[in-house]
């Protein structure tokens, strides 16, 4: 069977699951086990993981091959969060935990395909600077870089890049 990406229900199981696979990519990320954990449990542990799933303007993709869950980002199309978007009805992509090229583009090409059935009309994403992978692909993908004026998480292990695309 092949990886493909789907939405996810957060229950302990793959809150748990999640959790220990953002460890394993921001320690890597950030090169230091300590740097890497505490981001998560920031962000990205179960309790936090838990809140999305009760927020409806959040909700995560994941990539699965064979009930194996791999890869995941999560979609924020909270209007107050994307209010200094220039756009009529933007998305932001955030939290994207990844292993591989092919994993960032069943990601991204599902989240376009969401963002289109939704009529969102701007996907814009935050990475860090230190993701090489991500970046590359994302461009060769046809995202692109713009100055981001809202406000911006300070204290962040790494500094943040925006990237953009428009949907049609």
């Amino acid at each position: 069977m092949s990886k493909k990406a789907q939405f996810v229900v957060i229950i302990q199981d793959t809150a748990t699951n999640m959790e220990a696979k953002a460890k394993k990519f921001y320690s890597d990320l950030f090169l230091s086990e300590e740097v890497g954990e505490q981001y998560v449990s920031e962000y990205l542990s179960v309790p936090e993981l838990f809140k999305v799933q009760n927020d409806f303007n959040i909700e995560v993709l994941r990539i699965h091959e064979n009930e194996i869950p791999f890869s995941f980002l999560q979609l924020n199309s909270n209007r107050i969060f994307n209010e200094k978007i220039e756009a009529s009805k933007p998305v932001c992509i955030e939290h994207i935990v990844h292993f591989s090229v092919e994993e960032i583009q069943l990601l991204f090409t599902r989240a376009e395909e969401i963002a289109r059935q939704r009529k969102h009309d701007f996907i814009w994403v935050k990475l860090f600077e230190t993701d090489l992978m991500l970046k590359e692909t994302l461009i060769e993908m046809g995202y692109s870089a713009f100055n981001y004026f809202g406000t911006i998480t300070e204290n962040l292990p790494a500094k943040q890049l925006f990237l953009k695309k428009e949907i049609h």
